[in-house]
Order: C-alpha cells, then structure tokens, then sequence
C-alpha cells in the first residue's frame, strides 16, 4: 500500500501582512483536504504526515541539496497533495505560497528535484496557474523519478461546488483510475470550469523518434498503489520527452 502526505494552507493573513502578497484566503481548503485524505485511508493506505496553515513549510518540498528537507516530508512519501496560492514565472517555474517563511514564503520549482530519494511519484497541487502552456519545459528539472505532477494551467476554483474536489480524487484512485485520470475526473466540476494539467515526462521509446507514443506515457499507465500498474521509475539519464495533458470542467 501506499504513503501520502497532505498540506493545506487556508489562511494568508502572515504572508499579507509581511507584504509579500495581497493573496485572499481560501474557503474550502480543508473540504479538498480531509476529502482525499479520508477516502485514501478508508483504502488502507497510510497517511505519513498533514500540516496545515502556518506547520507547511516550503523546505518541505525544497530539495535537500539547495537547503531544504523534502527527504523527510515530500519526497518520502508516493503522493503529496497539497492546495495553496499558485502561479508560474515567465521562464515557466511553478510557484505556490506559504503563509510562513521557514525559510521562504514561496517556494519555486528550480529548487524541487522530486522523487530522488526514489519515494516521491506523484504530486497534486490544488492551486492555479502553476503551469505555463507555453513553457512547460519550466518544470523538466522536478522530475528526478517523478512520475506525474497535476495541479493547473488556468484557475482552480475554491466554492461549493468544488469543496469535494478531493474527495472525488481520492476515490478515483482506489477505485482503478489513473492518477491523470482521477486527477482531471475528480477536480472537473459541474458548476465552475477548473483547468487541471497533468506533466510527465518520458524514455526514448515514448519520444520514439519524434513520434510520441502516448500509451507508453505515464498519464496512461500509472494508477495508485495497490489499485493497477505503476511504470517504473525514470532517472533523468532516461528522460528524452515531456509530455503534458490539459482539459477543462
């Protein structure tokens, strides 16, 4: 079975008032939380750590080699799910807020290198903007044995309708979906358009010469531990393609 860790960050009143960001807060973040941290124990796997508000740090994620500790929190564990302000810089780095500095407010994607430490598969960032359609090369650093990263190219909304958005993943997962479906399935909603993105990246044999092979992807063949198969991990010496899925619901 499976280990995950979550993070949730309602509440930007630290952040504002320090004047690094006019970020409002959320409303329904721990809705999206509990959602998919409950369904994914209900199944047997085990939760590794939740941090909430001001205990999610952004070492947390930040690689061990450029100062941060993500040995012991994001890449020790197969799923992070995490939900935050996001957005992306014009050289197509993701960036997500904190409401603490321990050390930094924000924390930007040159510094992740995810999956290193061979644990860290897939991560889920219920955020927005995170990833640039233009630029989505931006984030072929992070994939140090990832396998997926889902989060958004456009808006994620936070209302009523989509406080079940985690939930609804969650129960994608255990239920045989793959992460990418699950991941765009479970965070569709009827009321709101969101506009999720799942990133991977492949081997020579899906880049295949310049023709991709989308059924050697990762997006079609990864599913959650213990509920179908999970392609082996890539190191970045096999890595030759990046590939990328978005929709919108």
């Amino acid at each position: 079975m499976a280990r995950f860790g979550v993070e949730g960050i309602r509440y930007f009143n630290h952040a504002r008032a320090a004047g690094v960001s006019t970020a409002g807060d959320l409303t329904y973040t721990f809705n999206r939380a509990n959602g998919i941290d409950g369904k994914l124990r209900s199944a047997g796997h085990a939760r590794a750590f939740y941090w909430s508000n001001t205990n999610a740090w952004e070492t947390d994620i930040r690689d061990a080699d450029k100062g941060g500790d993500d040995v012991n929190w994001v890449d020790d564990v197969d799923l992070f799910w995490i939900e935050t302000h996001g957005n992306h810089e014009a050289d197509g780095r993701a960036r997500l807020l904190y409401d603490t500095a321990q050390t930094n407010w924000r924390t930007f994607s040159d510094q992740w290198q995810l999956g290193e430490n061979w644990n860290a598969e897939w991560v889920m960032a219920y955020s927005r903007d995170t990833v640039d359609l233009n630029r989505v090369t931006g984030l072929w650093n992070i994939f140090a044995r990832l396998h997926i990263y889902c989060d958004a190219w456009g808006t994620m909304w936070d209302g009523t309708t989509t406080d079940e958005c985690g939930e609804d993943v969650g129960d994608s997962l255990i239920h045989g979906d793959s992460v990418s479906h699950a991941w765009h399935d479970g965070v569709s909603d009827w009321w709101v358009e969101n506009h999720p993105i799942t990133v991977c990246v492949g081997d020579a044999a899906t880049w295949n010469k310049g023709n991709i092979r989308w059924d050697r992807s990762t997006l079609n063949r990864d599913h959650f531990w213990g509920h179908g198969s999970v392609d082996p991990d890539r190191a970045p010496a096999q890595q030759a393609c990046i590939l990328w899925y978005w929709t919108e619901g």
